[in-house]
Order: C-alpha cells, then sequence, then structure tokens
C-alpha cells in the first residue's frame, strides 16, 4: 500500500522550481542540534514547538509552522515536524502532503550525494551519505497522504578506538563502512550460507588478516547489522578469486576467542567440555549454544571445522563432545567467530 502511496513522488522528477520549507543543509543540520537547542532552532526555521510527549524511551517534540512562514508558501499544502530525542541522539522528522515537495527534496538529496539503491523496490526508501540516512515513507492522516522524511545520523566508532570484534558492531551500513575506512578498504559482495541460500554482505578488509564480513538485516540497503563473521577461510564470492595466502585473522573478541584456535585452546579458555554439531548435522561444526563454562555460546557463535576428519565415526555423530574429539586425536580448530548485537545469538539464523 505504502508503495502505491509513494509512486507519484518517486515519478520522473519534474523541472519546475518549488520553494522549500527547509533546504537540505537545514535537515542535515538538524541530527546535530542538541535537544537543549533544538527549539531555537526549529524557530529560526519558521516553526514554533505545539506539543511534547515520551513514546517509550523517546522524547517527542512536535513543531508546527508558524503564520508568518506559511503566508510566505504559494500552496495550501499541511507541513509539520518533530524532533525525536533518544541516548543522547537527536533525530529530526519532516512531513509534507506537497507531491511536488517531496520531488524537490528527492532532487536536492542526490544532488547532495545521497544515494537510494531500492527506489524501484518497496517502501520505505532509504537515502544513504557517510553518516546519515534519510528515511522516505508516507502514511494518512484525515485522507491526506504526508510524505515523512526521517533524517539519522549514525555516532561512529573512530578507528583509533577499535580494539576488539564487538567494536564492529557500531558501524550500521555499508555507507558508514566506506565512510570511516576509505572506499577502497570496503568491498560489497554476496555470501553462501549454502549452496542456494545466497545473502548481500560487505566486507572491511578484504582477503587480508583483518578482515570481517557484515551481514545485513536490510540486505537491499544494506543496513542494520545481523552479525559479523570473523575468520579468513569462509563462503563469499569474490574471495575465491584471491590466490594470495595470508596470515591468521587478527581480531579477537574481548573474552579472548579468536578465529584459528585449536580445539584444545577453546576448550581450555572455556574450563569445561561442550559439544558441537557432527558432519550430518544442518548445523555441522557449531558449537552447540548453551553455557557449561566461561564461555556463553549462546551469545558467541563459534563455527568449528575439522582436517581430514571425513571418516572419522565419531564426527559423524549428531553432536560430538568436545573433550571425546580431543582424546580422539581429532583435527579440530576454529573456522569462524559469529558476532551478533541480539542478546542472545540466534544460531539457527546462521545455517538459515
Amino acid at each position: 500500500m505504502r508503495r502505491y502511496l509513494l509512486f507519484s513522488c518517486l515519478l520522473v522528477l519534474s523541472n519546475c522550481l518549488y520553494a522549500q520549507v527547509m533546504t537540505i543543509g537545514d535537515f542535515i543540520k538538524a541530527p546535530n542540534v542538541s535537544r537543549q537547542k533544538f527549539n531555537n532552532y526549529l524557530s529560526r526555521e519558521g516553526f514554533f514547538r505545539s506539543n511534547e510527549y515520551i513514546n517509550g524511551d523517546t522524547l517527542i517534540q512536535e513543531y508546527q509552522l508558524k503564520e508568518k512562514k506559511i503566508a510566505t508558501i504559494a500552496d495550501s499544502a499541511n507541513r509539520y515536524a518533530q524532533g525525536l530525542f533518544y541516548e543522547n541522539k537527536t533525530a529530526f522528522c519532516y512531513y509534507t502532503t506537497s507531491t511536488n515537495e517531496c520531488k524537490e527534496i528527492i532532487r536536492a538529496l542526490k544532488d547532495n550525494g545521497f544515494h537510494c539503491e531500492g527506489e524501484n523496490y518497496q517502501a520505505p526508501f532509504l537515502y544513504q551519505k557517510n553518516d546519515m540516512t534519510v528515511k522516505l515513507s508516507s502514511k494518512v492522516e484525515d485522507t491526506l497522504v504526508y510524505y515523512s522524511f526521517i533524517v539519522l545520523k549514525d555516532v561512529l566508532p573512530a578507528p583509533k578506538n577499535i580494539a576488539f570484534a564487538e567494536d564492529f558492531l557500531g558501524f550500521n551500513s555499508h555507507e558508514n563502512l566506506e565512510y570511516v575506512f576509505g572506499k577502497g578498504n570496503v568491498q560489497k559482495d554476496v555470501y553462501y550460507f549454502s549452496d542456494t541460500d545466497v545473502v548481500r554482505c560487505s566486507i572491511l578488509f578484504p582477503n587480508t588478516d583483518r578482515q570481517v564480513i557484515f551481514i545485513w538485516k536490510d540486505e537491499l540497503n544494506r543496513r542494520s547489522v545481523s552479525h559479523l563473521l570473523i575468520g579468513n577461510s569462509l563462503r563469499n564470492k569474490k574471495s575465491g578469486k584471491e590466490d594470495r595466502p595470508f596470515s591468521e585473522n587478527v581480531w579477537t573478541l574481548r573474552n579472548g576467542l579468536r578465529a584459528n584456535m585449536s580445539l584444545s585452546e577453546l576448550v581450555r579458555m572455556n574450563n569445561a567440555d561442550f559439544s558441537f554439531y557432527g558432519l550430518k548435522s544442518q548445523y555441522a561444526g557449531i558449537v552447540v549454544p548453551n553455557k557449561k563454562g566461561n564461555i556463553d555460546f549462546k551469545n558467541t557463535g563459534v563455527i568449528l571445522s575439522c582436517l581430514n576428519c571425513s571418516n572419522s565415526k565419531l564426527m559423524k555423530q549428531e553432536t560430538v563432545s568436545a573433550g571425546e574429539a580431543i582424546e580422539n586425536s581429532e583435527r579440530v580448530f576454529v573456522l569462524a567467530l559469529i558476532v551478533m548485537p541480539q542478546k542472545e545469538y540466534n544460531w539457527t539464523a546462521f545455517h538459515r
């Protein structure tokens, strides 16, 4: 339904000029304004605060246009704005019933370097640039169609502050990664969960010992981290083109976990035995998600691999005890780590 509400706005943009209530520069600046200064900022743009309320952990301030500002606008479209304040962050929302204004805002966004991957797909549409995102959608209020632009600014970690794999969860999009690390260090790729299940991903420092694979919840826009994969021998498309050998992945988790650890090292770190799924399981190699030692495998995904184990009866069991595998001299090691923002490790999402 929302796709059709926006259809007229996303037709070929008209050549007519339109005096916007706010410029793109104003839009981009708004999320940088603190809550304490936000009212004065919008007042200078011709708005007055009409309401304030709390929704969950977000303070919402609503703003209407001043009569003096309305008098300068040629059309009779309805407009209002909101400031959203949460976690010491500011977001700005602008609503208009003017299709022409919607078109001009889109044009201005593109002229200022914002791009959208999904204009030919389902709404909402995301326009991204560096650490900024503008989300375009629509809603109906009293039979009127309002086009809404929500402007967000991501607060990103500085490269010098990245010490552990979990620190990369602070990046929310492929655009963020290019902005901070440079386009030459970030690659768009696809990741193979299986031969038939393939997803879009982003790879930071591809084919190096610092490689990190980002799997996104929003594949189309490559935004919102689902999970990170830490390890080098992973099934992305372009890695197969790189024949040059490189050293072990350098990233560790805060608890000391790292790729290429031996199974013995992993058991010692956990200070207890644990089980992992055997070769005949659909989750082959994944440590069973529970906590029976120092490591909470519900929140930390560990994928194991084994050298020359195809004929091992032990390794073909549904689940295998790590202690038994060590006693049987199986050459098992940590292939990759799964780092997830969720509180609980959704291990079934990896082998979907």
